[in-house]
């Protein structure tokens, strides 16, 4: 990240670490992973924060600043640093195989249900595409409205 005046931040690439020839400007333990904590521990922390502690590996692994806080550049206004950066929101993704999950299904299940019913496949069918389409259609607008 880049930091700025008054403590504002810019994150500039993602995921990064800092280079070898800062390693004695940072202390952190070097890991095969970029970011250094996997996504699932990341999430079992942030849901059990109870079980996260000082000594953790992840802690050990974050990039801290060794000898004095980070500051702003008087020749440059800014400074890089590093830190986690996390990402909140929806799993698009997930949303949409269950719209798609769901849709189909009780759409599948109205269908034969009405067919046997009402002995009427063309109108069965009918209404399940309209349920369908409706639920593709309300998980595009909330995936629109919430990006």
């Amino acid at each position: 990240f880049e930091l700025h005046p008054n403590d504002l931040v810019d994150v500039r690439k993602v995921p990064d670490m800092p280079p070898e020839s800062r390693k004695d400007e940072y202390l952190y333990q070097p890991c095969d992973l970029i970011p250094p904590i996997g996504e699932n521990l990341m999430t079992h922390f942030f849901h059990r924060p109870h079980e996260a502690n000082e000594r953790a590996i992840t802690i050990k692994r974050s990039p801290k600043k060794r000898k004095q806080r980070l500051a702003i550049c008087p020749q440059m206004g800014t400074n890089i640093g590093w830190g986690i950066h996390l990402v909140e929101g929806w799993a698009m993704t997930k949303l949409w195989l269950l719209a798609l999950v769901i849709s189909s299904l009780g759409g599948m299940v109205f269908a034969v249900t009405w067919s046997v019913i009402k002995h009427d496949i063309q109108a069965a069918f009918a209404v399940a595409a309209y349920f369908v389409a409706l639920s593709g259609l309300g998980v595009g607008t909330a995936q629109a409205y919430l990006n």
